[in-house]
């Protein structure tokens, strides 16, 4: 079938609720002039740029020490940005030994979400649903998976080698080998290419959560709970102040000045736009690593009438490198599907100068043939799966914030007091938990004089029952490029 068009149709609730205005809220209430929300205080011990689900959990995790902080937002609410749009897997393969122990810590929080929140919240919470996640073994993953089974084996994380009959009993897949990966337009897609694969291995201690944006709404509520933080949102950061060699605060759009000792870039998607009002001479920025934004479209199908996709069926979290995708069960019966960057995708990569282009109405919106790409190598994989036409296809497109190697960073800067949690678009989602604790950790690390550049924090893995520590250097900004796929996998 060509490629055809489609439009967008909401994602995980987000379009909605963007619209209406959140007001179940136990901390301070702040006053509203125009569609904006100002503080109600002139000076904070930290602002947050961002009130995405890592940018709460940063709040939650200062405001719980004492820290009065303040998270800024320019859209109309908490996990309204990238976060909303999320896949929401919660899972620990990766390519370098402490990004899985990293992921593990911050399962662990999903896992118990109620005791972390820790207070009621009238929306409900977050819901961790556990399904296991299967690595199809095959010439393109063959060097993702040595990686990955290494790491697993280091620090004892369970997973299990299921041959071709186990996947075929279970999920009725069709396990042709059609790489390398092919776009539908080539003559050659969805031809057989070599020996099928012949296996594949199966992490039980996988999951997703359906509602990415309850989580992030969930940890606002936690860190207002504690009196001491406050969320403005429909703010646009304008600048970031300087007094005596350091940050000293941020200006909003409407000029509004407000101040704090640190600031904490928490923009997703923005994330650049915000490094870049931080050093307004690039010469005084020493990263080696950068972000930007990418656009990314998720397709929406229903399930093979075969295989339960339901809750507690055989459903799971699915990487398909030899198809170029991922996939994994969403409510109401249905399947989700992504893309893990295959080469030939390449020349179709969009990176917006402006993020919010890919918001609803905009000119980088709508569904285009990557959705349609994703979906029939799905079909390739499932041979009875529902294609949708043009009037019933469903789907979503946000940005992605990428760093070079796909590693985010959680770190200082060069701007005294100016830290940076970003880069983590697309597989940080699972560690938001763990990641606020480090960048706490770091943030109170760095303003009691240590010097995070030459004394590298010992981060202690306190929840996992490997435990040990791992660098913070890992995601420094200073580090060289590390190996992974290049991908949204890590």
């Amino acid at each position: 079938a060509p490629p055809f068009r489609v439009p967008l149709l909401p994602c995980h609730g987000v379009a909605m609720q963007r619209l209406a205005d959140a007001t179940l809220r136990k901390g301070r209430q702040l006053r509203c002039f125009g569609t904006a929300m100002a503080p109600s205080r002139k000076s904070y011990d930290a602002i947050i740029i961002g009130a995405g689900v890592i940018g709460n959990s940063i709040a939650t995790e200062l405001s719980r020490n004492g820290w009065r902080t303040l998270n800024v937002d320019k859209l109309s609410g908490a996990g309204h940005g990238s976060t909303g749009y999320s896949s929401g897997i919660c899972r620990m393969m990766y390519s370098i030994i402490d990004s899985v122990k990293f992921a593990w810590e911050g399962y662990t929080y999903y896992e118990n979400w109620e005791d972390h929140i820790g207070v009621k919240d009238p929306r409900g919470l977050a819901r961790l649903r556990k399904c296991g996640a299967l690595v199809l073994r095959s010439q393109a993953s063959q060097g993702f998976l040595n990686n990955v089974v290494r790491s697993h084996d280091a620090i004892g994380l369970e997973y299990q080698h299921w041959d071709a009959a186990e996947i075929q009993r279970r999920l009725g897949f069709n396990l042709e080998s059609f790489g390398p990966q092919r776009r539908i337009d080539d003559d050659s897609f969805g031809e057989p290419t070599g020996p099928p694969i012949n296996g594949g291995v199966y992490f039980p201690l996988t999951g997703y959560v359906s509602d990415p944006m309850l989580a992030a709404q969930n940890l606002q509520t936690a860190a207002e709970a504690t009196g001491f933080a406050e969320f403005a949102f429909n703010c646009a950061v304008t600048g970031i102040l300087r007094s005596g060699g350091r940050v000293s605060g941020i200006r909003i759009a409407d000029g509004l000045e407000v101040h704090a000792p640190v600031v904490v870039n928490v923009a997703g998607p923005h994330s650049s736009h915000i490094t870049n009002l931080a050093f307004p001479d690039p010469a005084e920025n020493d990263m080696k690593i950068s972000t930007r934004a990418m656009r990314q479209e998720v397709s929406y199908v229903l399930a093979p009438p075969e295989v339960s996709w339901d809750e507690g069926g055989e459903g799971l979290v699915c990487t398909d490198l030899d198809a170029g995708i991922y996939f994994r069960p969403e409510v109401g019966g249905k399947i989700l599907i992504g893309g893990v960057e295959p080469e030939c995708d390449a020349p179709f990569h969009q990176y917006p100068a402006d993020p919010e282009a890919v918001y609803p109405g905009r000119e980088l919106s709508g569904l285009t043939e990557q959705w349609t790409n994703q979906v029939y190598r799905a079909a390739l994989r499932m041979p009875t799966l529902p294609l949708p036409d043009s009037t019933s296809a469903q789907g979503c497109v946000a940005c992605y914030d990428v760093t070079e190697d796909w590693v985010p960073i959680y770190d200082r800067s060069a701007l005294p007091g100016f830290y940076m949690a970003i880069g983590t678009s697309g597989n940080q989602f699972k560690c938001a938990g763990v990641a606020g604790r480090l960048m706490r950790e770091l943030i109170e690390a760095g303003e009691g004089g240590r010097d995070l550049d030459a004394e590298p924090l010992d981060f202690e893995l306190k929840r996992i029952p490997c435990g040990g520590t791992l660098s913070s250097a890992t995601f420094s900004r200073k580090r060289s490029l590390l190996s992974t796929t290049g991908s949204v996998l890590g």
